[in-house]
């Protein structure tokens, strides 16, 4: 039975094909405010293995910082701001705007598709280097991840929530689709999962584009686990 506050959530989705939908102002301003603390400290980043230009951040996690003067041996790359991978010992600490009944989270969980994976982080892409197109910003569709591993991830959807729009670029696009999405900051965004959505982020060519991203599955249990190397 469908609660009001599921209808509610349920008659601000704006539909723009099949089950590509948004929800424009989802995160109130109180709760883009408490995000705008971890967007602007430059501190506790990490570098994924997906491109150098896109870089994460734990939330609600005690981490280590690499010591200063770091060098990633395999990129080159200055590691010295950058966040040690947790290991399950670090603390969480749960802010109360997100996980308190009727916060963000409980809300993402009323309208996403079933499960939602409440380990998430804030995924933000700087100006892209010429050089580097790999990630996000190449043509990709989750459920292909799934069909080329061994695993059965049993995924069911994947979201993007957007917490600014000071930057240029930084669009979402597909490949077979005439529109594109523009970010707003508060925007939830529920991707569909098939191929026929293929997409990517267009380059940012200035500011910072910062989101959460995540994704949902069937049976959290068997989802897979990122690690320091998988990243």
């Amino acid at each position: 039975m469908m609660t009001s506050s599921n209808q509610f959530l349920e008659d601000q989705k704006v539909f723009i094909d099949q089950d590509l939908w948004y929800i424009p102002n989802f995160l109130t301003i109180d709760e883009l405010n408490c995000l705008k603390k971890y967007c602007d400290e430059p501190t506790g980043w990490y570098l994924t293995s997906r491109s150098t230009s896109i870089r994460n951040k734990f939330v609600g996690i005690k981490v280590e910082l690499h010591p200063e003067g770091t060098i990633c041996p395999m990129r080159g790359i200055d590691l010295s701001l950058s966040a040690k991978f947790p290991s399950e010992e670090n603390e969480r600490y749960k802010e109360p705007l997100f996980w308190e009944q009727g916060g963000a989270l409980h809300r993402m969980a009323q309208v996403l598709p079933k499960d939602l994976n409440k380990d998430i982080t804030l995924q933000s892409f700087w100006p892209l280097d010429d050089s580097d197109h790999s990630g996000a910003y190449q043509w990709h569709w989750e459920n292909k991840i799934e069909q080329e591993s061994d695993m059965d991830f049993k995924m069911t959807g994947a979201w993007s929530l957007y917490l600014n729009d000071n930057f240029e670029g930084g669009n979402l696009e597909f490949q077979n689709k005439s529109y594109k999405i523009k970010p707003k900051a508060g925007m939830l965004v529920n991707i569909p999962m098939t191929e026929e959505f293929i997409h990517r982020v267009t380059p940012v060519t200035s500011g910072i584009r910062h989101t959460m991203y995540g994704v949902c599955y069937s049976d959290l249990f068997s989802r897979p686990i990122s690690s320091g190397e998988t990243c």
